[in-house]
């Protein structure tokens, strides 16, 4: 498999935990030793891993009700590789409105580990944000 494929796996295991409020499977996918940070929409900053987790958990399984992250989408990943990183760029489809998204993995114990996610909205949401298939990645 070739890298750019393996990191467009590790992102859509990404929207698969996400989806599924799976805060174990999120775990599993954040890389441990690397440095990690994550930015959601209308928060500041998180810049350890205990902060990142624990946001996590509390949007996954915190509240009990994820209706609108449940439903969360993945549209039009486009992969890039450099060596020991990617990153990958895409649309989060939620019910409510359509996001922009960058997520940054990079090489750990041979996998590609998320060290870095970062979603806002976007005033432009692509035209295909309305279909139900989201379509392959795009390799670069």
């Amino acid at each position: 498999m070739s890298q750019h494929t393996a990191v467009l796996f590790a992102n859509d295991a990404f929207y698969a935990a996400f989806a599924a409020g799976d805060f174990d499977a999120m775990d599993a996918l954040w890389a441990r030793r690397a440095p990690v940070s994550c930015i959601h929409p209308g928060w500041a900053a998180l810049t350890s891993r205990d902060a990142v987790m624990t946001s996590w958990r509390g949007i996954l399984v915190g509240g009990g009700k994820r209706p609108e992250t449940s439903a969360i989408r993945c549209l039009r990943p486009e992969a890039f590789v450099l060596g020991e990183t990617a990153w990958i760029t895409c649309y989060e489809i939620l019910p409510n409105g359509v996001l922009i998204a960058t997520n940054i993995f990079a090489r750990e114990d041979g996998a590609w580990r998320m060290v870095h996610h970062h979603a806002a909205p976007t005033p432009t949401p692509p035209p295909d944000a309305a279909d139900d298939d989201t379509g392959p990645g795009r390799l670069q």
